[in-house]
């Protein structure tokens, strides 16, 4: 799966815009999920950084995963389990915050 090339899965500025649309609608989703699990008030803005962080971290690990395998054809379980550690890798990173 090729998140921009001709390769693999996004194959032009639709398929491309539809893979960002769907992370920008996940967005909020996360922000409320994460305020109401703290008990925190939707307006405030720590549940939107830690969405925007988390948001960011699995678009990261997907598109890093996707062309790094581009030009691959793993099998199912093989690929399953190196996009569960590339995606774990990245939340990691996200726990760490910035240093």
């Amino acid at each position: 799966m090729s998140v921009g090339g001709a390769q693999g899965g996004f194959r032009g500025r639709r398929s491309l815009a539809g893979w960002l649309q769907a992370y920008d609608a996940a967005e909020p989703a996360f922000a409320r999920a994460l305020a109401e699990r703290a008990g925190l008030p939707a307006d405030d803005p720590r549940p939107k950084v830690q969405a925007a962080m988390f948001n960011a971290a699995l678009r990261a690990a997907v598109e890093h995963y996707a062309w790094q395998t581009a030009d691959t054809n793993p099998d199912r379980e093989t690929a399953q389990r190196e996009l569960v550690a590339t995606l774990r890798s990245a939340l990691t990173v996200t726990g760490e915050g910035i240093g």
